[in-house]
């Protein structure tokens, strides 16, 4: 016996244009964060220790 197929569902009207509204600003949020500096710290403590000789 076979299982139905259920139909997909489709946000439409107000509820799509909010979800949009969301989804663009969580996506704007998420290019937000820059790290170069914290990777710049990092490399210098890792330099720090190879020196002192402490880093593998």
């Amino acid at each position: 016996m076979a299982i139905p197929i259920r139909s997909i569902p489709v946000l439409e009207g107000a509820v799509w244009r909010k979800f949009e509204r969301e989804r663009l600003k969580s996506e704007k949020r998420r290019n937000m964060i820059d790290i170069s500096k914290d990777i710049d710290e990092y490399k210098a403590i890792v330099q720090k220790a190879k020196a002192k000789g402490s880093f593998m």
